[in-house]
């Protein structure tokens, strides 16, 4: 009865582990065009304004 109790956890174990993963990607992936966006315009700030500091 113990093996059974064991494999049981286990497939629990990898089901929630997978469901973190999956939210895990989902996060990535809904933050990373904000991200992109937002180095862009840091990038045009610093050599906008680098000409003028000088």
């Amino acid at each position: 009865m113990p093996f059974r109790k064991q494999r049981k956890t286990s497939r629990m174990t990898r089901i929630v582990l997978l469901v973190s993963f999956i939210i895990l990607a989902a996060r990535l992936l809904y933050v990373l065009p904000g991200a992109i966006e937002h180095h862009k315009q840091k990038q045009q700030e610093t050599t906008v304004s680098a000409p003028g500091a000088k």
